[in-house]
């Protein structure tokens, strides 16, 4: 899909949905025995920047339990960020998350619930302090050793990600990933966080979304200034070093790269380009490809079994290896999108090109079959949804539907024929014999990002065959008959199952903080 086609779903639903009255936060001049503390996170991969800013800080103030001699803790926490002219502010409160947006133009703003996995992760580091381990010494990934007092150096696990951990008593401490350094001060006076006021028409109920996690008195320590007990020193006798995870580099042959975009493209380009904003950044994580080279066609007018379409998919592939031969395609890395995974499988099971042992393709958001997306757009066309996506198909200019987003039904219902069933059949066919890694989606939770809104509601409209989708391509048609035993949740898996959106599997928006189910950047730069 193009970003002209998302931009209008962001704007839309942004019409429909949004006022804002946050009274994000005020000081107390009480003070408690466990005090508010200010994290300033420092992100090191520009993949994994959020809302463009590579620093940014998030506050927390704990409410502590106490039951039975057990402790826990649960953080309420406030973090504010600005792109594009627009104001975010995340909140969570309670255990009840909230997302609101204000345009610095004075418009009216949502308050809305959402997902706990979309905010900086504070109370999941809170939780795996609870899980540090003392250790002699941390080391980074080139075996430097970090400077830390004796007795105070940890390593603690964030959601399956590692960290060094340097306690500086009253002074806080500080996390040390691969991906990004975390310091965390306590805060002289105590910060009341607020739960915003919810806009109107929209769910005024969040769901719980945080609980309260158990606190070990090494966590007690570190959240609080207090001081190591003798108990955990004793153990620093037999602790070990922990080294970072070293960065990934290429475990192949470096080969061209070219990457085929999907649906929604209506300009066309004869010849490759050297860069193309429907995809996200990838500069520097591409440690495989030698050169980057982007088509760029009608996928608009044209429908993916279209002969002259395929032909043309397989004319930009060949031509960026010199040594590809005929139809040949050789050492050559092709990366696909959507619809373009079709375009490639398509092509291949009409021998209108072929891939060489020497070639790799990878295949990220593909609709194998179809997406019901393209039926309820085809409907809405028709005026037989409901107001708001009608709205939206009639702003996109789209409709009456296109060849290339009727070539999109979904296989075996009412807006397919017999013909684009076999198309299917066919493609799904060359697909699993010729990809060689997949991503897919069961959730279009996502990454932040100014469309991601746009998803949550399309993903929610669309009557999808399961559950389980990016909004617009369900797992199961993504997969194209690949087995789902094959998949894993971890950005290391060649075959990666993620939490994204289906703009997020185009690279769009990077990776998210300490969150393995999404990461597809660092997926594929690690994957080859």
């Amino acid at each position: 899909m193009s970003s002209s086609l998302l931009n209008s779903i962001v704007a839309v639903v942004l019409l429909g949905v949004l006022p804002f009255a946050v009274q994000a936060f005020q000081q107390d001049e009480v003070t408690t025995n466990w005090p508010s503390l200010h994290f300033q996170f420092a992100i090191k991969r520009d993949a994994m920047e959020v809302h463009g800013q590579a620093e940014f800080a998030v506050l927390a103030t704990p409410t502590v339990s106490i039951s039975d001699g057990s402790t826990r803790v649960l953080y309420d926490t406030f973090a504010a960020f600005m792109e594009d002219e627009i104001l975010y502010n995340y909140t969570l409160v309670d255990g009840d998350a909230y997302v609101a947006g204000s345009y610095l133009n004075g418009s009216n703003a949502v308050v809305k619930c959402m997902d706990a996995d979309i905010l900086p992760p504070v109370n999941a580091i809170v939780s795996a302090l609870s899980e540090a381990k003392a250790v002699s010494s941390v080391l980074t990934s080139n075996g430097t050793v970090v400077p830390c007092l004796p007795g105070n150096s940890f390593k603690a696990s964030v959601n399956g990600i590692d960290f060094g951990v340097c306690f500086s008593g009253s002074s806080g401490f500080k996390m040390f990933g691969t991906d990004m350094e975390i310091v965390v001060e306590y805060v002289e006076h105590h910060v009341d966080i607020q739960a915003p006021k919810l806009s109107d028409g929209v769910k005024n109920d969040c769901e719980e979304i945080a609980l309260s996690s158990p606190v070990t008195s090494i966590a007690k320590s570190l959240l609080t200034g207090g001081s190591i007990s003798s108990e955990v020193s004793r153990k620093l006798e037999a602790a070990f070093e922990f080294s970072l995870e070293d960065s990934c580099s290429c475990k192949s042959t470096p080969r061209p790269c070219i990457f085929i975009h999907g649906l929604g493209v209506l300009t066309e380009e004869e010849e490759n380009l050297d860069s193309y904003d429907y995809w996200g950044n990838m500069t520097d994580h591409t440690p495989c490809c030698s050169s980057i080279k982007y088509a760029m066609l009608n996928t608009v007018n044209n429908s993916w079994t279209d002969e002259i379409q395929q032909q043309k998919v397989c004319d930009h592939i060949l031509e960026v290896s010199d040594t590809s031969k005929g139809s040949t395609v050789s050492d050559t890395i092709i990366v696909s999108h959507s619809m373009g995974g079709l375009m490639v499988a398509g092509a291949i099971a009409n021998g209108v090109c072929s891939l060489d042992s020497s070639t790799t393709w990878v295949s990220t958001g593909a609709p194998m079959s179809g997406s019901m997306a393209s039926d309820y757009f085809q409907e809405s066309c028709k005026d037989n949804t409901n107001l708001l996506m009608e709205k939206f198909v009639e702003t996109t200019g789209f409709c009456p539907a296109d060849d290339g987003i009727k070539s999109l039904a979904y296989e075996h219902e009412s807006y397919s024929t017999p013909e684009l069933d076999e198309a299917y059949e066919a493609a799904k066919k060359a697909y699993r014999a010729n990809v060689y890694a997949a991503m897919c989606s069961n959730s279009f939770s996502g990454i932040l990002s100014s469309y991601q809104v746009g998803f949550w509601v399309l993903g929610s409209v669309v009557s999808h065959k399961s559950r389980k989708h990016d909004g617009m391509v369900e797992f199961h048609s993504c997969a194209g008959g690949i087995p789902k035993s094959k998949f894993g949740k971890n950005y290391r898996d060649r075959f990666y199952v993620a939490k994204l959106n289906h703009y997020d599997v185009a690279f769009k928006t990077g990776d998210a903080l300490l969150d393995k189910s999404k990461m597809p950047v660092k997926w594929f730069e690690c994957l080859l």
